[in-house]
């Protein structure tokens, strides 16, 4: 028995480690960009401790946007005001769009529907961001080029959590998180993460996004979806990890985290399903370390074999950071590489953290709760005001 749960749990450590190491192979910057036209679409609310810095990032970027769009639902929601107090901050237009109150779908969606009204064919793209990236400089030029220049009809990328000032809970979501965001392509290929995503304007044509977010949740899901009947070309570019400062404590990482897995749960069961069995899998070093505690050899060699897999994760992982344009303090990194070499508590927690999403019929997301019966059936239950956070 000792064997078999030691060599379960330590295959699956190696495969997540597998895909850091792969990762790093062909973490390179891109060859090849190119100028264009694009524009900008961020749906905000509420007042966002990330808006300054990343107005700031926007204007550094060294590829310069024809304009942004900007959608809320309503004037009174504080990301309106604090919209219109940074736009001066930006060298190019910036237009909000006010969307009002539907109640078949997320407000999310309401927000991009109203603005993506706005769109016309003089951009060679359409960029879609949210509001608590921090992008690189060169972040807008990589992730648009392959859209612009036809190697791509959709093209995205993905967040890298910055974890100086977060407490426990947001490092073991961001373990999490940055294995998923390291890991093996084929398991979510097709899919795109919206705070980071650029469609060509021949793909924006053909998807109606308007249309394909009429009556969705997750607009990330709706997207992915579209693409996928359609046979877009999807592109995850590896280079494009945006850095996502903590927002909020321990509490909102969690609900954060819960929220996304519920999305993948509703939108992409089979890889909800496959994510939970790697997840279990290395869990299995709990009962390994309780066995070597006990006083078993066999067992206490994959524990030490588990960890030290573990804490070379972790080491890698800060690699990825520091190639990212994140310069971590001291303590972060340190907590990080406790999260790796506990594994056999780490893992668990995680699994943990994987079974808040198996129920998926009530979602908060912001200040609103919904009712999701299927990734084309939604209804608000009730909002609380804009700005109250999940």
């Amino acid at each position: 028995m000792t064997l078999l749960l030691g060599s379960v749990a330590l295959l699956a450590s190696l495969a997540w480690l597998a895909g850091v190491a792969w990762f790093l192979r062909f973490f390179r910057p891109p060859a090849h960009e190119v100028p264009g036209s694009v524009t900008l679409l961020l749906a905000v609310t509420g007042r966002t401790e990330g808006l300054p810095p990343l107005f700031a990032a926007l204007a550094r970027q060294t590829l310069r946007p024809r304009r942004m769009l900007v959608a809320v639902e309503a004037e009174a929601d504080p990301a309106y005001a604090q919209v219109r107090a940074l736009e001066h901050l930006l060298p190019f237009p910036v237009e909000i769009v006010v969307a009002g109150l539907d109640d078949t779908r997320s407000q999310k969606a309401t927000n991009m529907i109203a603005a993506l009204a706005r769109v016309d064919a003089r951009d060679d793209a359409l960029v879609l961001l949210d509001a608590d990236i921090l992008p690189q400089d060169h972040w807008l030029s990589w992730l648009a080029t392959p859209a612009m220049n036809g190697a791509a009809d959709v093209v995205t990328g993905y967040r890298w959590h910055a974890l100086d000032g977060a407490g426990l809970a947001r490092h073991v979501v961001a373990w999490l998180d940055r294995s998923l965001a390291l890991g093996p392509r084929f398991l979510a290929s097709g899919l795109v993460w919206g705070g980071s995503v650029a469609i060509s304007r021949d793909a924006l044509a053909r998807m109606d996004l308007a249309g394909a977010l009429a009556n969705t949740f997750s607009t990330d899901g709706a997207i992915s979806r579209r693409a996928r009947a359609l046979g877009l070309r999807v592109l995850t570019r590896r280079a494009v990890l945006l850095p996502t400062p903590p927002e909020g404590g321990d509490r909102e990482a969690i609900a954060f985290k819960t929220r996304q897995l519920q999305i993948v749960h509703v939108y992409v069961p089979s890889l909800w399903v496959w994510l939970g069995l790697a997840l279990h899998a290395e869990a299995l070093a709990l009962p390994v370390a309780l066995l070597g505690l006990a006083g078993d050899a066999v067992a206490l060699g994959f524990l030490a074999a588990v960890s030290g897999v573990g804490l070379l994760r972790a080491v890698l992982h800060d690699r990825v950071t520091r190639a990212v344009g994140i310069r971590e303090g001291a303590l972060a990194r340190a907590v990080q590489l406790a999260v790796g070499a506990l594994a056999p508590v780490t893992a668990p927690a995680v699994v943990a953290l994987f079974w808040t999403s198996a129920r998926t019929r009530v979602i908060r997301w912001r200040h609103v709760e919904y009712e999701v019966r299927g990734p084309e059936d939604v209804r608000v239950l009730r909002r609380h005001l804009p700005g109250t956070a999940a």
